[in-house]
């Protein structure tokens, strides 16, 4: 537990918080037991909670940033499930473009999004916590990248990718991504390592 970006279940979360924390690190859990259809439901548990107006995490308006992570887990589970299907099938070496789901690749791009929302909203409210923040858009763009790709929406991808590594230089999976599609990451990554100095 100690390595949860959620944080450990003891750590100390202001209490209206305490109940959709506990059920987002569940989900989080059972992810990583490789149990994603287990894992959304816990997910979508958490983000009811945080969503509810007498608890209002979704807002962004405190140092609390994990609705950020849940929307960012939902919309990765909805993205495989795209890719790969349920059973998630990830032995095959190519992803057959013919076979991806394209409602649960909406509903993937659709939680990246607010995600990616989210985290602009909390960042407003802590600005001093610029390292937070870039580390986790950079992923969900990355992810939102991966997911506009699979959809067709490749300039849209290439844009995704580029805000990844302007936040986050290191993020693998954006570098590899526009590799892929023969674009040079250079010069993105070069951007976000110039981004990360003002910080």
């Amino acid at each position: 537990m100690r390595n949860c970006e959620y944080g450990a279940e003891h750590q100390k979360v202001d209490p209206k918080y305490e109940n959709a924390h506990l059920t987002a690190i569940s989900a989080q859990n059972l992810l990583k037991e490789k149990k994603p259809k287990e894992a959304l439901e816990y997910y979508e548990a958490a983000r009811r909670e945080m969503e509810h107006p007498n608890v209002g995490a979704d807002k962004g308006e405190d140092i609390y940033i994990n609705y950020g992570f849940v929307m960012n887990d939902i919309g990765v589970i909805h993205l495989s499930w795209a890719l790969y299907g349920k059973e998630l099938d990830t032995e095959r070496t190519q992803i057959d473009m013919a076979n991806i789901d394209p409602q649960e690749l909406q509903t993937a791009t659709q939680a990246l999004r607010e995600a990616i929302d989210f985290y602009e909203r909390w960042y407003k409210h802590n600005p001093n916590d610029y390292e937070r923040y870039s580390k986790a858009i950079s992923e969900s763009y990355a992810n939102l990248g991966v997911a506009l790709k699979y959809a067709g929406k490749t300039d849209e991808a290439v844009a995704a990718f580029a805000q990844s590594l302007l936040r986050n230089p290191k993020n693998g999976n954006a570098e590899r991504s526009l590799t892929m599609l023969e674009i040079n990451p250079k010069p993105y990554i070069e951007a976000g390592q110039k981004e990360m100095e003002k910080h």
